[in-house]
C-alpha cells in the first residue's frame, strides 16, 4: 500500500527525485503515487531550486482544462549533450517570448500571446523519466518529475507565419545516426500550438514560477511523439526549411 503520510512524502520525493537526476537513475514511484497535485508543484520547486538552475522557460501541457507547468532543467543553444540510458527527444516549436504577456482587455487573448512572442524556433527537448515504468499516469508525479524533462535545445529561427490560427508546419524529419526516427507532417496534439499558453496565462496558477515573461522560453508538446534515442550518435532535425544538428554522446 501506498504510504499515506503526506507530511513526509513531498520530502522524500523531492530528495529521491533530485537524487535521480543527479545520478541518471531511477526510483520506485509506487509509495508516492495519489500525491496531492499542489504538494506535486512543491516537490518540483524544491528540485529545480536544489540543483541550482536559473529559470528560463516551461513546458506546458493541457490536462482537461488546465494547463499543467514544469521548469525547463536548462535552456541552451549547445548542440552537445550527453547521453543517458533511457533518454528520448522530442521536436516542437519554442516560442521565445520578446516581452511580457499582457492582457490587453480583461482576459489574454490568443492575439495577446501572439505580440508577446519574439520568435519561434526548432525546439528540442530531450526527457528521461526519472520512475522506474514511468509515472503510471499520475499527473502529480509527472509534475513533481519535471514532465521528464532533461533539457531543452534551441535551433534555428522558424517563419513567424507559423503562429498564424491553422498554420501548417510541413514535414518534420528526425535521423537518428542515419535511421529515420520520423518522417512526417508534423502535428500538434493541441491542434493550436498556442491554445495551451493561453489557458496558462487566465488560469489560477499551482506552480511558484513566474512564466510567460520576457526572454523565457514556453514549449506546449510535441509534433512528432516521443522518439527514444538508444545509443549515443548524431541526430539530424529538418523542419520549417531548417535543418538542425545534435550531437548525444
Amino acid at each position: 500500500m501506498p504510504d499515506t503520510s503526506t507530511d513526509t512524502r513531498p520530502t522524500r520525493l523531492a530528495d529521491a527525485i533530485r537524487n535521480a537526476i543527479q545520478s541518471r537513475t531511477v526510483l520506485d514511484p509506487e509509495p508516492f503515487l495519489g500525491l496531492p497535485l499542489a504538494d506535486a508543484y512543491a516537490v518540483q520547486t524544491d528540485v529545480f531550486r536544489a540543483l541550482g538552475q536559473p529559470f528560463k522557460g516551461a513546458k506546458l501541457t493541457l490536462r482537461g482544462d488546465f494547463c499543467q507547468s514544469a521548469p525547463l532543467l536548462s535552456v541552451s543553444e549547445e548542440t552537445a549533450h550527453a547521453h543517458q540510458p533511457g533518454i528520448s527527444l522530442e521536436v516542437e516549436l519554442a516560442f521565445v517570448l520578446g516581452k511580457d504577456v499582457v492582457a490587453r482587455d480583461g482576459r489574454v487573448t490568443r492575439q495577446d500571446i501572439v505580440d508577446a512572442i519574439g520568435s519561434v524556433r526548432i525546439g528540442v527537448e530531450l526527457l528521461r523519466s526519472r520512475y522506474q515504468g514511468g509515472s503510471r499516469g499520475d499527473p502529480a508525479l509527472a509534475a513533481a518529475d519535471m514532465m521528464s524533462n532533461v533539457g531543452y535545445v534551441l535551433g534555428p529561427s522558424l517563419n513567424r507565419s507559423l503562429l498564424d490560427e491553422g498554420a501548417s508546419i510541413g514535414q518534420l524529419s528526425v535521423i537518428i545516426n542515419g535511421q529515420i526516427g520520423f518522417d512526417k507532417p508534423a502535428a500538434h496534439a493541441d491542434g493550436d500550438p498556442l491554445k495551451t499558453m493561453v489557458v496558462l496565462a487566465n488560469q489560477t496558477q499551482l506552480s511558484s514560477f513566474s512564466m510567460l515573461k520576457a526572454g523565457q522560453v514556453m514549449t506546449t508538446g510535441t509534433l512528432c511523439g516521443l522518439i527514444p534515442v538508444g545509443e549515443p550518435g548524431r541526430i539530424e532535425v529538418n523542419m520549417g526549411g531548417q535543418q538542425f544538428v545534435l550531437d548525444l554522446n
